[in-house]
């Protein structure tokens, strides 16, 4: 017998929550499970993640940052590319404040962005590259 929740919770973080006193908001969603998918690599596209203000980083500091918008067709995976990076940090996801599942369409308007030194991203800076693939069930 498992003790685990069929519920599955959305973990939203930003400045707004910071703002009003709060570190996360926990949300309970639906439409989450496992989903087979049918990649279409012959389509896939390689999309730079490019900054659209200006961050100030602490050295090792992780922070969310604004990013030209990103459009992520439903059923379509985002892989990271390690190739065409920000030489100061490494990016580690593109995504928005509004949880949508994989089967909508989604438009990614931010980056979690990591500092190796400190310094600050501008507009228009390269944080990284991602890959986006095409899929249907």
């Amino acid at each position: 017998m498992s003790n685990q929740s069929d519920e599955i919770y959305v973990i939203t973080c930003s400045d707004k929550l910071v703002s009003m006193g709060m570190n996360r908001l926990r949300t309970a969603t639906e439409g989450l499970s496992e989903l087979h998918l049918s990649l279409d690599w012959p389509k896939a596209t390689l999309v730079p993640v490019i900054s659209e203000e200006k961050a100030q980083f602490n050295t090792g500091e992780t922070r969310v940052v604004k990013i030209r918008q990103v459009k992520v067709p439903a059923l379509a995976v985002v892989l990271q590319s390690f190739y065409g990076s920000n030489g100061m940090g490494h990016l580690f996801c593109i995504g928005s404040t509004e949880f949508k599942t994989v089967r909508e369409d989604r438009i990614a308007d931010r980056a979690m962005f990591q500092s190796r030194i400190k310094a600050s991203v501008l507009p228009d800076d390269l944080l990284g590259q991602v890959i986006i693939v095409p899929g249907k069930p």
